[in-house]
């Protein structure tokens, strides 16, 4: 573990970071009961000992191009969201309205990568750009196909879409509201898992393959739990604004208390390139609901289209929802019950799964 060296600068810039990523704000909001009188962070962490973490490696590799990327989502948007089928095709097409900018200029673009470059395929708007981007890379690997699927349902879901017509029209931008942002990635990871069965029904997603995937989400979701913790513990000790003297007291604390992990994540929340828990707890609650929603998904195969249609219907309307709503909207009870629900069957089938080894 590096040593951590506390400067008035250093101070400085961890506090503007804390601020850009309204750790202070997220993290009183995740710490506040709700849910009869039980916290979103109270809820998580019974989540986190749920989880079993197994093996997983990266996703093997896939031969891609632009073209065979575009028929591959075209095909499956038209059998999973049909109504969305066109938007996509736009989209793929590079003549999507809201991907033009003044002068007509499309902003959609893919971009071969060699292996083991980090970029990631992404949508989105830059500061007061009146246009979405949409950069697809490709690193010949399986998952760039589950990625652009991922980023596809961003691309048209009202959300971004909604923020690029009050921009063009001069409106103002709502202020971010932490029960709204926190559903941002329930609709891409839902899509994920259609995705799967899309790829599996192709014969391209082996069962090894799946597994491997939900192994990796699994990790993910601990990671991001215990990010979450971590920023959490580190902040409540602090003053706000951070100074000199409260970040170097902090840190001589840990050092004494030998607990290196937040020594460590105390320099990592200094980093740019690192994701906060603002931003990282979205994960969170997109795993959640998606695992539920498919598990619907797939108990009720008579009412399938109909769960489908509500999902194209929900795309039409995250831009005015908050996170109890959004799961009302898709699995008709609130964040808590989603959670609840989770809880059980994951420990279900850490029983069964113990029960299976005894024999």
């Amino acid at each position: 573990m590096q040593k951590l060296k506390i400067t008035e600068k250093y101070a400085k810039e961890f506090d503007k970071k804390c601020a850009m990523a309204k750790s202070h704000d997220f993290l009183r909001f995740l710490s506040e009961p709700d849910y009869n009188n039980i916290s979103l962070l109270d809820l998580i962490a019974r989540v986190e000992n749920t989880i079993n973490i197994k093996p997983h490696k990266s996703d093997r590799n896939f031969k891609l191009n632009k073209t065979v990327i575009s028929s591959y989502m075209n095909e499956f948007f038209s059998l999973y969201m049909p109504e969305k089928a066109n938007e996509i095709k736009l989209i793929l097409n590079r003549t999507h309205p809201f991907f033009l900018d003044k002068r007509g200029k499309p902003h959609i673009n893919f971009i071969c990568t060699k292996k083991g470059d980090k970029r990631s395929s992404s949508v989105g708007h830059h500061g007061r750009n009146d246009f979405l981007e949409f950069n697809v890379f490709i690193h010949n690997s399986i998952d760039d196909l589950r990625t652009t699927a991922h980023e596809l349902s961003h691309a048209i879901s009202s959300h971004h879409q909604y923020e690029i017509q009050n921009i063009r029209a001069n409106k103002p931008l709502k202020n971010k509201n932490f029960s709204k942002d926190c559903m941002g990635e329930i609709e891409s990871l839902l899509t994920e898992k259609l995705f799967n069965k899309y790829l599996v029904s192709k014969g391209i997603y082996t069962n090894e393959d799946l597994e491997n995937y939900e192994n990796q989400q699994q990790d993910g979701l601990l990671h991001d739990i215990n990010l979450i913790r971590e920023e959490r513990d580190i902040i409540k000790e602090l003053s706000c604004p951070v100074t000199f003297e409260s970040l170097d007291k902090l840190a001589i604390k840990l050092q004494k208390q030998n607990k290196n992990r937040l020594i460590d994540r105390i320099m990592k929340m200094h980093d740019d390139k690192t994701k906060y828990s603002s931003y990282q707890f979205r994960y969170v609650v997109g795993r959640i609901v998606a695992d539920q929603w498919i598990k619907e998904f797939d108990k009720k195969y008579e009412t399938q289209s109909v769960m489908l249609e509500k999902f194209q219907a929900y795309l039409d309307k995250t831009h005015e929802l908050n996170l109890d709503k959004a799961c009302e909207e898709l699995l008709n009870k609130n964040f808590e019950c989603v959670v609840e629900d989770y809880i059980l069957d994951k420990v279900n089938e850490n029983k069964n799964l113990e029960e299976k080894f005894k024999k």
